[in-house]
């Protein structure tokens, strides 16, 4: 199943706010391991919502 994630910007976004919010922390790799967790993180909650959503209209609106 191709992934559901543009991992170079997660990546990217991972190490911008590591450095804006984590000022003594010298963070400049992300792991597979936790691009994959995210990765799986998302599936689950993806498969939840789409569980839970009303079935009326052609239109998936709410990921609550």
């Amino acid at each position: 199943m191709p992934s559901l994630l543009n991992k170079k910007a997660t990546r990217d976004y991972i190490l911008k706010k590591c450095d804006k919010t984590r000022l003594g922390w010298d963070c400049k790799r992300v792991s597979k391991s936790a691009l994959d967790e995210i990765e799986a993180f998302m599936r689950v909650k993806l498969d939840e919502a789409i569980h839970r959503h009303p079935t009326v209209g052609k239109t998936f609106t709410s990921f609550r």
